[in-house]
């Protein structure tokens, strides 16, 4: 019991340092090696000796490599039988130089990595010293799911006095904020002018709040200064203000991630008690639990159009790691802490006419290039447009195009007269007096729209 205790106690610290780190590049980078392989059944549960290469300045390289049978997301589970001071673990993509993930932080023997979309990776750590070798265990492996069990979803009537429906993004650390200040509505934010009215014609505009850094490429960023700050305190003050303000439809809650390109969907939220300090003084939050109308670690999840995400993101073919969180959690930080605010916010406002349909949070790879993460932030509206609109219907508009006219008088004939089936949403816009029956009735109200038109 002691053993699993300190299991999950160093798994947990892991996952929360791995989003402090700095900056770091695997020193392969600038030196050719020759890399052993191996398959992964070959290897599984196995002491591994990996031998190591002296650089010019007295460093050392020492890389495996590791075959796995199909391209997924692959986690492996590392047990370090050595010391490991003045080390860094990084996991690269075999097939991609550029693509690489850590360095990852060692407390006791194990490492659990974030995954990488490849069939063949390189273990590599570099050491600050000369040394022979290294040895470590592939104590476990499992995939990343891109798949989750989707929760039954409702159809929400068109508010048409809600005139540009608001999608509301929030960021933290860079790349986060970086990739939404185009929709930032402050010219000190944004001097060169808001991007997200009417955004794309979509019909919704695009709203962005974020922290600054005295150093825009930080990477061991701090709390910063501005609205949402990394601070528990800070986060809470701004973020009920803002959302009450602008009442969104929708929500995305980004922050950095672990240290690689990563693009990874949160499904879990916890109102827990056990969070890391923040950096200002109360380092906890308070009220701790914040969500003091719940028990203490209740679990919120995220609705977003998780699985349609991951496919538009893998499909832009930029190099990023699309994947989702399904078990784990946000990091017990203040990501965690945005997060189960986003989501908080949303089951609060489900019903009336200013809902929010739907909400989530993302975590960014502090790898990803500026120009991609604003790309994959996009992509990333686009599908969340596309799944609000699949869920909102106006009464009498049957073909969605947002005009009540003869196309939807015939289209509503036909039904009556069972000639076609009905959607699920048209069932909805159908029903004009909303008596749960579609007949004549609701011709006749039809009629009398387009009359009145």
């Amino acid at each position: 019991m002691k053993f699993f205790k300190k299991y999950i106690f160093l798994f947990y610290l892991n996952v929360i340092l791995s989003q402090l780190v700095p900056y770091e590049e695997p020193l392969s980078k600038y030196y050719q090696t020759e890399i052993t392989f191996f398959n992964i059944e070959e290897i599984m549960n196995e002491n591994i000796r990996i031998e190591c290469f002296a650089t010019l300045n007295k460093e050392s390289i020492c890389q495996v490599g590791i075959k796995f049978n199909e391209k997924n997301l692959h986690i492996l589970e590392l047990d370090i039988n050595q010391t490991m001071n003045n080390m860094s673990l990084f996991i690269r993509d075999n097939n991609n130089n550029n693509i690489y993930a850590g360095p990852y932080i060692l407390f006791g023997n194990i490492i659990q990595t974030s995954p990488l979309n490849t069939d063949s990776i390189i273990i590599e750590i570099n050491s600050k010293r000369l040394i022979d070798n290294v040895s470590l265990k592939i104590s476990n492996i499992s995939i990343a799911k891109k798949t989750f069990i989707k929760q039954k979803n409702k159809f929400y009537k068109k508010n048409n006095l809600r005139e540009e429906p608001i999608i509301l993004l929030t960021g933290y650390w860079p790349p986060t904020n970086e990739m939404i200040r185009h929709f930032s509505q402050s010219t000190n934010l944004n001097p060169i002018g808001w991007e997200g009215g009417n955004w794309e014609g979509r019909g919704y505009d695009i709203i962005s709040y974020f922290p600054e850094f005295s150093d825009p490429n930080c990477s061991s960023c701090g709390q910063g200064f501005g609205e949402l700050e990394v601070d528990y305190q800070d986060t809470s003050e701004d973020f009920w203000p803002i959302f009450q303000e602008h009442n969104p439809i929708a929500a995305i809650t980004f922050s950095r991630g672990y240290m690689d390109q990563s693009w990874e969907l949160e499904y879990n939220a916890y109102n827990r008690t056990n969070w890391y300090n923040d950096f200002t003084s109360p380092f906890q939050p308070t009220p701790n639990p914040p969500d003091s109308n719940e028990v203490a670690f209740f679990l919120r999840n995220s609705n977003l159009p998780m699985e349609e995400i991951v496919e538009a993101i893998d499909n832009l073919n930029i190099g990023l790691t699309p994947y989702i969180d399904i078990n784990g959690d946000p990091g017990h930080y203040v990501s965690e802490f945005m997060a189960y605010h986003g989501v908080w916010y949303r089951d609060l406002n489900q019903f009336g006419d200013d809902n929010c349909i739907s909400s989530g949070h993302i975590h960014v790879g502090g790898y990803l290039d500026w120009n991609d993460a604003k790309m994959a932030t996009e992509e990333s509206i686009r599908v969340l447009i596309n799944y609000i609109d699949s869920f909102i219907y106006n009464l009498g508009d049957l073909n969605q195009d947002d005009i009540i006219d003869i196309l939807d008088l015939v289209t509503i004939v036909n039904f009556v007269l069972g000639n076609i089936d009905f959607t699920n949403l048209q069932m909805y816009a159908g029903d004009i007096n909303e008596d749960a029956i579609i007949n004549i009735q609701d011709i006749i109200m039809i009629i009398n729209i387009i009359l009145s038109d």
